[in-house]
């Protein structure tokens, strides 16, 4: 099983591989969008009140848009080259059906 470190764009989710360094001015090759944003970083939080969970983090007004934040980190997803991606709906089933499977594991005579 060979895992590779890849990144995804916040707003179609094409994959690329991701490298330490991000060019500030990157761009989705799929949907055109910025990569060096809030919305692909580490740091970024929706829930959280300032949506960056770095406290040394400027704010910024465009969570969306490009941005010239020293602490970007590309937020890193870890894919299995051999699971294909699934939907949000798949994946809440697949992951129904694990905890299924699991409970029947678990009271199985």
């Amino acid at each position: 099983m060979k895992v590779i470190p890849v990144g995804a764009c916040y707003k179609c989710g094409a994959v690329f591989v991701e490298d330490d360094k991000l060019a500030k001015d990157a761009v989705c090759a799929q949907c055109s969008s910025w990569m060096h944003s809030c919305a692909n970083c580490l740091h970024y939080d929706e829930y959280s009140h300032s949506k960056c969970r770095e406290p040394k983090a400027a704010y910024v007004f465009d969570r969306l848009g490009r941005n010239e934040c020293s602490l970007f980190k590309v937020k890193r997803l870890v894919r299995d080259e051999k699971k294909p991606k699934l939907s949000p709906r798949a994946e809440k089933l697949d992951r129904e059906r694990s905890a299924r499977d699991e409970l029947e594991k678990l009271f199985k005579k």
